[in-house]
């Protein structure tokens, strides 16, 4: 990965973005919110694995708009793929509105949502929204089947462990059951009542925080101190700059510290030695021990660079779909557009990163066929591939901009 982000001269920009104590975010946030009083804004994320084998998405989306309506007298206007889309319609710009549009997120968890590089990427984008805005109660998970195998504070996926963290819900006796059933109505009952409750905590933490008045008005509003016109190049342009370039540029450093890593990871399988020929079972069990301390350090390393690499990109989100907007709306001459589409040109290829560790993942299965030790040796390496495919799924939905009249 290259950084060939070229930012236009910052007194090409003055004036371009409305000084506001407000973010953009916020003023979305807070607008889906109160857009309509009686309406909120809900969208649904599950495998289509687990919808092929329960049939479970008509009687959650229906029953629980119903009793959320019953409860607080407010409408849901549901998003569920299969009945919102229509034939022909771009999905994924299309799941991407929709997920940074509403106003809650329920993600229906099972192995198959965990396996699912789409429903990671949904979860993910919300994720990263509600915490930006400080109402993490706006993402409300829920089990599909009780797996505590795979759901438990044990775990090291970064969903799980989010999920977990608030307190997700179980609808396993109503999945298992037919709708219309009683498990059906008293779970959906149960969820409206969280849903509303949670919901209500948000919208007056949103309310607060777009009710503050900025500390310093005058250095938040262009041109209320009497200064001329040359003052719109200071603080927030200038630093929206520095900003992306900071981020950018550790994201790729981060990312390049990935290719040692898995040559260490590599040169790990050499350093336990061959295991010898016709070996009795102290000769496996040596052989094992060691090669599991030989894998240790550069698994945890990997994983390591995973997480941090997860969490830039998490961060660098925020910015770019703020840096998206601004492009769409800033006069063409101003080359936002462009340098918009050069710093996603320069964080492609990390594909490959992933090509790499998983190939050489593939390379080691037989070994950790051998013992539990080499399978917990070598877990820490895998969770880090997952970090790094999510990352690649976030910096995915930063689509090229098409120029004005092309």
């Amino acid at each position: 990965m290259t950084d060939n982000t070229a930012a236009p001269r910052v007194t090409d920009l003055a004036g371009v973005i409305d000084a506001n104590p407000i973010t953009p975010e916020l003023q979305a946030a807070t607008g889906s919110l109160n857009q309509d009083a009686d309406e909120i804004t809900v969208f649904l994320s599950y495998a289509h694995a687990d919808e092929d084998a329960y049939q479970m998405m008509s009687p959650f989306k229906e029953l629980l708009g119903h009793f959320v309506y019953s409860k607080s007298g407010k409408k849901v206007r549901a998003f569920l793929d299969r009945d919102s889309l229509e034939w022909g319609e771009y999905w994924g710009e299309r799941l991407d509105a929709e997920i940074l549009a509403a106003s809650v997120f329920i993600p229906l968890l099972s192995a198959s949502y965990l396996d699912s590089d789409n429903c990671r990427l949904e979860f993910n984008r919300f994720q990263s929204k509600a915490t930006d805005l400080g109402v993490r109660e706006l993402l409300l998970p829920i089990l599909v089947l009780d797996a505590p195998a795979i759901f438990n504070d044990q775990s090291t996926d970064d969903i799980v462990r989010e999920a977990r963290a608030r307190q997700w819900e179980v609808i396993e006796e109503a999945v298992l059951t037919d709708p219309g059933s009683s498990e059906w109505k008293k779970t959906m009952s149960r969820l409206a009542a969280r849903f509303v409750r949670s919901y209500q905590v948000a919208e007056s933490h949103l309310a607060t925080l777009s009710q503050t008045p900025p500390q310093n008005e005058e250095e938040l509003i262009p041109g209320a101190n009497g200064d001329d016109d040359d003052d719109l190049e200071a603080p927030g342009l200038a630093d929206l700059f520095a900003t992306f370039e900071q981020k950018t540029t550790a994201l790729t450093q981060i990312a390049e510290e990935m290719g040692p890593a898995i040559e260490d990871l590599g040169n790990a399988a050499e350093a336990a030695g061959p295991l010898k020929d016709n070996p009795g079972v102290k000769d496996v069990q040596s052989w094992t021990f060691r090669s599991a301390q030989a894998f240790s350090a550069p698994a945890e390393k990997i994983s390591s660079i995973g997480e941090q690499l997860f969490l830039a990109t998490k961060d660098l989100d925020i910015d770019m779909r703020e840096f998206r907007r601004i492009a769409q709306e800033a006069p063409v001459e101003l080359g936002f557009i462009e340098t918009y589409n050069s710093m996603i040109e320069g964080l492609s290829g990390m594909g490959e990163v992933v090509g790499n560790l998983d190939s050489l993942l593939d390379s080691l299965k037989p070994v950790e066929y051998f013992s539990v030790a080499l399978r917990k040796s070598l877990r820490p390496a895998r969770r880090g591939v997952t970090r790094v495919t999510d990352s690649i799924r976030l910096i995915e939905t930063w689509k090229e901009l098409e120029p004005a009249g092309s």
